[in-house]
């Protein structure tokens, strides 16, 4: 067997499974509307293509060969493009910096997906798989994979990785590999997980009984059902989407030259590459919707009195609204570094009001004297420069103040907030955020603080969990779980 072996195979069509629902009984389900089991049909279709991964050669050709054979048996949901089974002799104690580091090496096209640029694995992809120094079982799947079948952290992931652990903790990695992957594959099992949830939710709704004529007027109102507050919320969505599109676009592509000049005309530390490259993505994706907003059969033609049809546009309609409001928030990011940088006393003291603020609150948390009283110095170098707004060195003041406050955030970053892992990487907001501040990679302590908030509760989940969220030291994300054996 070649060093560092990848053995490819693409596998035969398997019959549609079906899944049959259940029907409510009692005055409460009458009352309310029912999970529809359609809602989670997983559709079957044809075959992943499955490659074995063994880049420090665990397996023998007798192992590989097996593995395809078993795959041949496991369901085919349609959602899944691509299996690898992925097997290390030696990995890092969190395995999936050891997934993202192989993957981006070797397979850099299943890394980034349509709605996440590079820190997500690609739409269609399951990747199952053991580290056995340390042990570590991992399964982790494209978002779109993890959402039909249901295998995200804290849904059946742990029933995967449950599977997986008697063979490869006996030295059977094939047996083991293939038990995780028929579980994560199981489109009855992901169809029933899905209808349970769901029919869990109603139940809940179902509180108390014995109810009267105004307890049943009372739970008619606010047991609308699942189903049907999915379907309302989504058409008020659309109509909001409509309206956001409709009202603004044409006002916005008259004004994004101007932007355009703006953006490229701040001559300050603000108008950094990535600021610009950030400007340039989103006008131009606002500009291609041109064609889609306004064209023959596009969103001006949706009769939104159909609501068959509002429905069936609802995507189209959500990500032009989003393009429009990505655009109009960078356009007020923009003008207001402009109006800084050109030397307007107004916004120059609101923004200053604005690092004020979130400076007075890190010195509230942070519990380090030494940083404390840092912040403290750095408070007032922000109130000489709100006195002197108009001071011919405010800039270059300014920007050393923010450049101060940046690196005493990562101290505090550091400092305060390594104490749980970081299961979620910190969002650094980009120029088409509404909480952009003053050029890429600032982040608020305000924003922080909240980030850490996340972490503590995602870690107090994960303490009585035996899986572990899928975050990497880098920052990358994704949809599955990790669990040690």
């Amino acid at each position: 067997m070649a060093l560092g072996s990848t053995k490819k195979f693409t596998l035969g069509a398997l019959s549609v499974v079906a899944l049959a629902g259940a029907g409510g009984a009692g005055l409460t389900y009458a009352l309310t509307d029912a999970p529809d089991p359609a809602q989670f049909v997983v559709e079957v279709g044809q075959a992943p293509t499955v490659t074995i991964d063994d880049p420090q050669d665990v397996l023998s050709p007798e192992d590989e060969a097996r593995m395809l054979r078993d795959a041949e048996r496991l369901d085919h949901p349609a959602v899944v493009k691509e299996l690898h089974y992925l097997v290390f002799a030696t990995n890092h104690e969190n395995v999936l910096d050891s997934v993202e580091e192989y993957v981006r090496d070797t397979y850099p096209e299943l890394i980034g997906n349509a709605s996440n640029d590079d820190d997500r694995f690609a739409d269609g992809t399951a990747i199952i798989g053991v580290g056995l120094d340390p042990r570590q079982a991992f399964a982790y799947y494209g978002d779109d994979v993890a959402a039909q079948l249901q295998v995200d952290y804290g849904q059946r992931d742990e029933e995967v990785l449950d599977a997986m652990k008697p063979g490869v903790r006996d030295g059977n990695i094939p047996a083991g590999l293939f038990a995780a992957a028929k579980t994560a594959f199981d489109v009855e099992a992901a169809e029933e997980y899905g209808f349970d949830q769901a029919k869990g939710d109603r139940d809940g709704l179902a509180i108390g009984g014995g109810m009267g004529a105004v307890g049943v007027g009372t739970f008619i109102a606010v047991g609308t059902g699942v189903s049907r507050w999915s379907r309302r919320r989504k058409l008020e969505q659309a109509h909001e989407d409509y309206k956001a599109v409709t009202g603004e676009y044409a006002a916005l592509s008259g004004r994004l030259d101007e932007v355009d000049i703006r953006a490229n005309s701040l001559s300050s530390a603000f108008a950094d590459a990535e600021m610009r490259k950030q400007w340039a993505e989103v006008r131009d994706r606002f500009l291609g919707y041109h064609e889609t907003v306004s064209g023959a059969g596009g969103i001006g033609d949706i009769d939104m009195t159909n609501d068959k049809q509002v429905l069936k546009n609802s995507k189209k309609l959500r990500e032009a609204a989003e393009s429009v409001e990505h655009v109009s928030n960078a356009e007020n990011n923009i003008n207001r570094m402009f109006n800084i940088d050109n030397g307007d006393a107004a916004t120059r003291r609101t923004s200053l009001t604005d690092l004020r603020e979130d400076v007075m609150a890190a010195r509230v948390g942070v519990k380090n004297n030494q940083l404390n009283y840092e912040l403290g110095q750095l408070l007032e170098s922000i109130n000489w420069l709100d006195a002197n707004p108009t001071a011919p060195n405010f800039m270059d003041e300014f920007v050393r103040v923010l450049g101060d406050y940046r690196l005493l955030l990562e101290q505090v970053k550091k400092e305060e907030f390594s104490d749980v892992k970081e299961y979620e990487p910190l969002r650094r907001p980009a120029v088409y955020d509404r909480d952009y501040y003053y050029f890429p990679g600032y982040v608020t302590y305000a924003s922080m603080s909240s980030w850490h908030d996340s972490n503590v509760r995602a870690h107090e989940q994960a303490q009585s969990s035996s899986t572990s969220p899928g975050v990497s030291s880098s920052g990358f994300s994704a949809s599955g779980s990790s669990s040690s054996f």
